[in-house]
């Protein structure tokens, strides 16, 4: 089950491990505004899946270790992605669950499935909900990893 209630300490976390890194010095990295780091930190705000990407990316981790999902931090290297709704219809079909199964059993709404179908990218928590749900790792769900 998801607990992004730990999101930002493993944040906090991975940047101390790097150096003792600085809000402006990730924002920099990964290609975001310093306000959106300082607010992922004081978990004041959801972090899109592409910036979740971007951190897991940039530290070499697994984006279920982020969000809290896994006590493990696993290397992971960074890969190209498939489109998210293509590789999450690939794994609904693995699982044998429909969509609208999902969305009975969940508190995420059709209109999200809708969205992400014409490209919209979901926020960590949704993801982490899916994932859970279809028993999977995030890293898997989003083709990030073969497992």
């Amino acid at each position: 089950m998801s607990n992004l209630s730990l999101f930002p300490e493993r944040l906090k976390e991975l940047m101390f491990d790097t150096g003792q890194m600085k809000t402006r010095d990730l924002a920099e990295k990964i290609g975001v505004h310093f306000t959106s780091v300082a607010t992922w930190l004081k978990g004041t705000s959801l972090i899109s899946l592409s910036n979740a990407v971007k951190i897991a990316d940039f530290f070499e981790c697994s984006i279920d270790y982020l969000a809290g999902m896994s006590e493990v931090d696993r290397k992971v290297t960074p890969r190209d992605l498939p489109p998210f709704y293509e590789n999450f219809r690939k794994v609904m079909a693995e699982q044998g669950v429909s969509r609208y199964r999902i969305v009975k059993d969940t508190d995420i709404k059709d209109m999200y499935f809708t969205k992400w179908s014409k490209g919209a990218t979901p926020d960590l928590l949704s993801v982490t909900k899916v994932a859970s749900y279809l028993n999977v790792s995030v890293d898997y769900l989003i083709g990030r990893t073969d497992y």
